[in-house]
């Protein structure tokens, strides 16, 4: 039995306990018991097990209190809590100190299995996610928020560094999410006026009635409720940036106003006949398709070409999924800087969920679901467990029958028969493109049943390393070098990827 299967068992009923040690070992587990808190308490520090089934009320210290020192003596172990009274109180203290579930007594033996097999496969995870950690990028390098090293995200890059010196009107538009106020800020930053200040204003959050005043400002007495004059954000704004966005729900009223400031630096306050100059560069944001807005009349078709000057289209996140462990190396980052969260990294297992999603709410999605799945998870690695379960149960839907890429479930111990090896030998494994051809196979079955049995009477020694250096070689080639796209097809991390290149000295 590994330690990987390793069960400690805490109660205070022997019963129970005996119970289940003989249900559990049955199964092939290793089990430990303790008969108190204190006493699994040293015996966690020492034999680190992977599932602690805790007991919540025994003699001495109980077990809600025993858990939280767990935290410190056996970390990375997936604790049960098991309790004959279900109340909130309960619940709440045992998922808020690290619990991974608890489970009600009396309970059956079919559900205390699926629990600890659900356990196991979290240990299981944990552990692989701190194999394969490895920080992906320099967050320092990233302070402008803008994350992405694909090839939709360096020509943003390239527009951005081509206007940004200028005064030239910007119209950045891409679907909710994707960051188009990042984009701007951006710009302001690599512009000339970034010692000026820059102002974000969302158009849609604002009511059409006093839109103009929040732009334009207002005389006192302009209407009710102005009980003293006020400058708008154009005016307090001159000579630096102002980024309007959601400029495609503003009416026609006020975009005739947009237009007067933008094309003849002039404007005047609600109830005012003073004309002021300003001088302001102006960055704008729509989510909607302007073109079809002007066809319908519902937008100025001369203020569309003004702002029109430069179009900064941004890529939905579907549109660039390689970006996704970019992206949320670089949130977590920035979650653990803030002390909000110790999880630093996702499981390989979560990883995958993430990246075969498509994003509909795009990078601010992401930002929220990272968020709240590091505040769910128990320790430094977010694991499959902690993911929504509507997402779960979306990609779990999405896996066609009979796929390998099944949720992960811990094999039981079956005894083997024996296997008679042919005598050693130091003969290093042929590279695969000397083998002879492989027959065309009905299933991925046969076909390394056949790969198999040819690398076999070649050698005694290294088939595993062998095939997974050629598949990788053929993956990198396949993506002309490219880590990200081929770390995704093998099922690895890019960190992961880096490392199997030195350790095989692979040319890319």
């Amino acid at each position: 039995m590994s330690v990987e299967q390793s069960i400690l068992v805490i109660d205070d009923d022997e019963g129970l306990r005996y119970s289940l040690e003989r249900v559990l070992s049955a199964r092939g587990y290793e089990i430990i018991q303790a008969s108190s808190g204190e006493e699994g308490l040293k015996v966690a520090e020492t034999a680190k097990p992977s599932v602690i089934l805790l007991d919540n009320r025994m003699g001495g210290i109980t077990g809600i209190e025993t858990l939280q020192h767990l935290r410190s003596k056996s970390p990375d172990s997936m604790v049960i809590l098991m309790t004959a009274f279900g109340t909130t109180q309960t619940a709440i203290e045992a998922m808020k100190f690290g619990a991974f579930d608890y489970i009600i007594k009396p309970f059956d033996v079919a559900k205390i299995l699926g629990l600890i097999e659900k356990a196991l496969a979290a240990y299981a995870d944990l552990h692989q996610a701190k194999d394969d950690y490895e920080p992906m990028l320099n967050s320092e390098d990233y302070r402008e928020g803008i994350v992405g090293s694909s090839e939709p995200m360096q020509e943003v890059f390239k527009v951005i560094g081509q206007v940004a010196a200028s005064d030239v009107t910007v119209m950045v538009t891409g679907e909710s999410g994707t960051g188009k106020e990042l984009v701007a800020r951006c710009i302001y930053q690599h512009s000339l006026r970034n010692g000026r200040p820059f102002i974000a204003v969302n158009c849609a959050a604002i009511p059409e009635n006093l839109i103009e005043s929040e732009l334009f400002g207002h005389e006192k007495g302009s209407f009710t409720g102005a009980t003293t004059q006020r400058r708008g954000k154009f005016e307090l704004c001159d000579g630096g940036t102002i980024f309007l966005d959601e400029i495609g729900d503003m009416s026609l009223t006020t975009q005739t106003k947009i237009l007067r400031a933008t094309q003849e630096g002039e404007i005047q306050r609600v109830g005012g006949n003073e004309t002021i100059k300003v001088d302001v560069r102006l960055i704008a944001a729509t989510n909607r398709n302007l073109e079809k807005l002007v066809e319908e009349g519902e937008f100025r078709e001369d203020l569309y070409y003004r702002l029109n000057v430069v179009r900064l289209r941004l890529p939905s996140l579907r549109e660039r999924k390689e970006d996704i462990p970019s992206l949320i190396d670089f949130v977590l980052q920035k979650l653990c800087r803030n002390r909000k969260t110790r999880a630093k990294r996702f499981s390989a297992d979560a990883m995958a969920i993430l990246s075969a999603y498509d994003w509909p709410g795009n990078v601010r999605e992401l930002e929220n679901l990272v968020y709240r799945s590091a505040v769910v998870a128990g320790g430094e690695a977010i694991l499959r467990k902690d993911l929504p379960d509507e997402l779960l149960h979306q990609f779990d839907s999405q896996i066609p029958a009979g796929s390998s890429q099944q949720p992960f479930t811990p094999k039981k111990l079956d005894s083997a028969p024996a296997i008679s090896s042919p005598p050693h030998t130091a003969t290093a494994p042929p590279p695969l493109e000397s083998l002879a051809p492989i027959a065309p196979a009905a299933t991925l079955e046969s076909a390394c049943d056949a790969l198999y049995q040819i690398l076999r009477k070649e050698t005694d020694e290294g088939i595993l390393s062998e095939i997974e250096r050629e598949m990788i070689i053929r993956a990198l080639k396949e993506f002309d070098g490219n880590q990200v796209k081929t770390a995704k097809l093998l099922g690895i991390t890019r960190a992961t990827l880096r490392k199997r290149i030195e350790q095989m000295d692979l040319k890319v």
